[in-house]
């Protein structure tokens, strides 16, 4: 006997269509093959047996033409991940790198001296303008002393007279204000020199050196060191200061009446 679980749909990975098939064809040989084998004996049998055999593969191969006509289900679509929008942060680096090839010297100096005018302060821009005649201010640094004679530690940095001379609006930031124009390379510092000897003196009297002065002191240690220096524009200054300055612009016909 047959096994009837043969009739139930396939599960191990098997075409099902090819498992209809195959059923059909076993259908047709138990309706045929029990009375074919008496009927064969009959005069002619044979020959019957034989247009039923032609029957049986004309209807197998009418199933297994159904079977191949039917459309096929569609493929799950795999999952995409998608990418945070980033196109404006990879156009303005791929206009940079296309810029760094195409623009000339001087557009590239341009370029960096618009990058620190948007970022200089209004303080910061009188001193670049006090500095751009080349004149030279006193500059000092005030380092704490230790008493083994080790490593000294800086209180004060870059304390220099030409923000008086600017006339910043806040006095006690000059300091910061002069390392900021040296990290942009619109300044640089120099020795000593002797003969800003009044100007020296000036600068200790300043508010923002005496308070650093009083810390070290306070602190139970001798005087300050004082490290003189000298502060003056630096070259690329000077062309900042030739591209930037308002003096030079062009003034219009009618601005000039």
């Amino acid at each position: 006997m047959d096994d009837e679980r043969r009739g139930l749909p396939a599960a191990n990975g098997h075409d099902p269509g090819a498992d209809l098939v195959d059923r059909a064809g076993r259908a047709l040989g138990r309706l045929y093959r029990g009375g074919w084998q008496v009927a064969r004996r009959l005069p002619g049998g044979e020959l019957a047996e034989r247009q039923v055999h032609k029957v049986e593969q004309a209807i197998v191969s009418e199933v297994r033409k159904h079977l191949d006509d039917e459309p096929e289900l569609p493929q799950p679509r795999a999952l995409v991940r998608v990418e945070p929008a980033r196109e404006p942060l990879r156009a303005a680096m791929a206009e940079l790198l296309e810029r760094s090839v195409t623009d000339s010297k001087d557009t590239a100096r341009d370029h960096y001296f618009a990058t620190v005018v948007r970022q200089l302060l209004p303080d910061e821009a009188r001193i670049v303008s006090a500095l751009s005649d080349g004149t030279v201010y006193p500059l000092a640094h005030l380092a704490a002393r230790t008493a083994l004679g080790g490593t000294q530690r800086l209180v004060l940095e870059n304390a220099s007279t030409v923000g008086r001379v600017a006339g910043v609006v806040q006095p006690g930031l000059v300091p910061l204000y002069v390392s900021r124009l040296l990290r942009f390379g619109l300044a640089e510092v120099g020795d000593e020199d002797p003969a800003l000897g009044v100007q020296y003196e000036m600068l200790f009297t300043d508010d923002r050196v005496r308070a650093a002065e009083a810390r070290i002191r306070g602190a139970g240690r001798r005087g300050p060191r004082v490290v003189k220096l000298t502060l003056r524009i630096s070259e690329l200054g000077s062309q900042f200061w030739a591209a930037c300055d308002p003096s030079a612009r062009n003034v219009s016909p009618g601005e000039r009446r």
